[in-house]
């Protein structure tokens, strides 16, 4: 799922530079309702229900202050609900994750915002999560901790945290996998345009073995090969851990996959500690 970092590079230049029926939300809501009341449906839905029974799907696109210690900069965190105020989390992609527990309340912020105030278990870390519906069960966060001085953000999803056979999306693992990969979107603010792909095809293959093949179609996607760690964090969520190797680099990247159906989806990936930032659309298919 390395799909992005596929670039074409001299070496010396690199260093330079839910569908898902959830029970608490009732009747799905019409194909045919504007985005905006939608969110607004989700909003007070789950209000009422509270978000217990779900799992928070926090994917990590942003980090301030840029390599701030003691917070993950990359991958996703899963922040499960459970029943009486109380919430479990885990996470995968880089340095900065770890399990934690605690407390919360919750409230309404606006007409499609959700705010969590919660306190770790043991009382030393507070943190306040927003979460800003743009659709029923997805929308963006922005968490706040150490009073400020820390704001992670990013893409959210809501998902089941007991989820039925048919809500069971990602894949314990995606060995034995063709993983066609579409870029629609590169941002690299230190690189200059040209020497990185910015749309295309990649075709990611994985072997049973943790290693896997590149073929890339369209300007700037190279032929690679790598190795990979894959980990399911929630019914829809997984996170890839790879290092690619090409003719001109050997370099890392995580891949966030958020599952839409069984074989496809979205995701995104951090190149090589931000380097490069893709996301795009993917499709999943038996070697």
């Amino acid at each position: 799922m390395s799909v992005q970092t596929l670039f074409s590079m001299p070496r010396r230049a690199l260093p330079a530079i839910l569908s898902l029926g959830l029970l608490l939300l009732g009747t799905a809501l019409p194909a045919t309702s504007a985005r905006a009341d939608e969110a607004m449906s989700a909003h007070e839905a789950l209000s009422r229900a509270g978000l217990s029974g779900m799992d928070l799907n926090l994917q990590i696109e942003k980090v301030l202050p840029a390599g701030a210690s003691g917070v993950p900069n990359q991958g996703a965190i899963v922040k499960r609900y459970l029943p009486r105020g109380q919430w479990t989390s885990q996470g995968a992609g880089g340095t900065g994750h770890r399990v934690a527990s605690g407390s919360y309340q919750l409230s309404h912020r606006g007409p499609n915002t959700l705010e969590d105030r919660s306190v770790e278990a043991g009382g030393q870390l507070h943190s306040t999560t927003s979460y800003s519906f743009d659709s029923a069960l997805s929308g963006t966060w922005v968490q706040t901790l150490s009073n400020g001085n820390q704001v992670l953000s990013g893409h959210f999803t809501a998902t089941p945290s007991q989820p039925s056979a048919s809500q069971l999306l990602a894949p314990a693992s995606n060995a034995g996998l063709h993983v066609a990969l579409i870029i629609k979107s590169a941002v690299a603010p230190q690189l200059p345009p040209g020497v990185y792909p910015s749309a295309g095809l990649v075709l990611q293959t994985y072997a049973q073995d943790g290693t896997l093949t590149f073929q890339g179609f369209g300007p700037g996607n190279i032929n690679s090969k790598g190795t990979y760690s894959y980990k399911r964090l929630s019914a829809n969520t997984a996170v890839e851990e790879t290092i690619q190797t090409s003719d001109s680099f050997t370099l890392p990247y995580t891949m966030v996959y958020t599952f839409k159906t069984p074989n496809s989806g979205s995701w995104y990936q951090n190149f090589y500690n931000g380097l490069i930032q893709f996301s795009g659309t993917f499709d999943t298919f038996p070697r």
